[in-house]
């Protein structure tokens, strides 16, 4: 069995989530990749290294868990106070979906490593400059992404952290959100669990924001390959030609040659997509699942609060980051259902008469390609969390079900 240990990316269809894996692995979200069977025996010191990384993500498992049970046990403990409850169901739900990624990162850690070396492939990765372009631009979006999303979340971090520490500053009994073995803080007592919370928080915080930004990244790389792939269908003829005067083929059997790239790459492109899907199905299930409940008890948190302060702010910020992890799996889900869709318009668009159409041989192929791309129009390539399709019917439906829950809860707290 092959194995992968690539770290780094020399072509822009895989440098666009290299970078969001090396953070993950710099959190301890990651492990590293086996190193391969067939390779050099590995040096001592690195055989150190990569052990101390296990150690390493060992313990951000094991203190990312702690946290929970913590907050568990708060929850229980204050299970009859409904505004007392808020304020902690709805980090410890986003702590349960990052804990549930996090354990998918790790476990499956030479799966993640083979569809990011996947991404290196020369399918991916066409030498024409309008195509080139497209690759940039993607990996630019998910850089700036990236950037952006977690940089909002640990700036929400600090927030949280900032507010407590301002209270007690001010004289205020400060109480955590969480379970400790005791009730009185000193101050020592106090900046420890306040750093404790702000460690936890912000390592999850920058972590699950980086996860979330990796999958739609390869979902948006999917779409993109798919936009490549349709300008590569409508352009074969012309391609043909161009070919046919470069090598001195003849036209048919460059255009025949240049047909197999194309229909080679879909597949290379559906294989990373089932892949995906394969992979963070059931993670992004849970997302789907609980982000509602998220939603609803953030609402429910962030009306009591006062417009001016510091936690009403860090409030708004956590809302953006939950609708922005919904929508992010939602619409690069949706792009690549549609992108998919249109690959058979592609194929009719292609200019296969005439004098300067495609040989008699890829004519004769051509109904054949129709069929099977008007097939994948009608079954199109729809990422799924495991039966939930990734769509923005589900996105809305997401929110629809969210503000229920909250006019519920409401409803029955008058």
């Amino acid at each position: 069995m092959r194995t992968w240990t690539r770290h780094k990316s020399a072509t822009l269809a895989g440098a666009c989530v290299v970078s969001l894996l090396r953070t993950l692995r710099c959190c301890g979200f990651c492990r590293l990749p086996p190193m391969a069977a067939n390779g050099p025996p590995p040096s001592l010191l690195t055989r150190i290294a990569r052990a101390t990384h296990d150690v390493y993500c060992g313990f951000a498992l094991a203190v990312t868990t702690t946290y929970l049970i913590q907050e568990l046990i708060y929850a229980y403990l204050e299970r009859g106070d409904m505004d007392t409850l808020a304020r902690v169901m709805f980090l410890l739900l986003c702590h349960v979906t990052s804990i549930a990624k996090q354990i998918i990162f790790m476990a499956r850690a030479s799966r993640i490593a083979k569809l990011v070396q996947d991404l290196d492939d020369m399918a991916y990765n066409p030498k024409e400059t309008t195509r080139k372009n497209l690759l940039i631009e993607r990996a630019q979006g998910a850089s700036r992404l990236g950037t952006a999303y977690a940089g909002t979340a640990a700036v929400t971090c600090l927030l949280w952290t900032i507010f407590p520490l301002l209270a007690r500053l001010g004289g205020a009994r400060v109480t955590f959100a969480l379970w400790v073995p005791f009730d009185c803080y000193s101050w020592l007592e106090f900046l420890f669990i306040l750093l404790y919370t702000h460690y936890v928080n912000s390592l999850v915080g920058i972590a699950n924001t980086t996860m979330d930004t990796f999958i739609a990244t390869i979902l948006g790389q999917c779409k993109t390959q798919l936009t490549i792939l349709k300008m590569d269908f409508e352009s074969l003829a012309e391609r043909a030609n161009e070919r046919a005067r470069q090598t001195g083929e003849q036209v048919g059997v460059a255009a025949a040659a240049l047909l197999v790239h194309c229909i080679k790459h879909h597949h290379k492109i559906c294989d990373t997509s089932r892949e995906v899907q394969a992979i963070f199905g059931g993670a992004v299930l849970l997302q789907f699942g609980i982000g509602g409940w998220i939603l609803c008890m953030a609402a429910y948190k962030i009306v009591g609060l006062n417009v001016a302060s510091l936690e009403f702010v860090s409030m708004v910020m956590f809302l953006m980051c939950i609708l922005t992890e919904l929508f992010l799996y939602c619409y690069y889900g949706n792009e690549v259902a549609v992108e998919s869709a249109q690959v058979s318009d592609a194929v009719y668009r292609m200019e296969w008469v005439g004098p300067d159409g495609v040989g008699k041989e890829v004519r004769r192929a051509l109904p054949f390609v129709i069929c099977c791309s008007a097939g994948a129009a009608r079954r199109p390539l729809r990422p799924a969390a495991v039966f939930i399709p990734l769509s923005l019917e589900t996105f809305v439906t997401i929110i629809k079900s969210s503000y229920t829950f909250y006019a519920m809860l409401r409803q029955t707290q008058r």
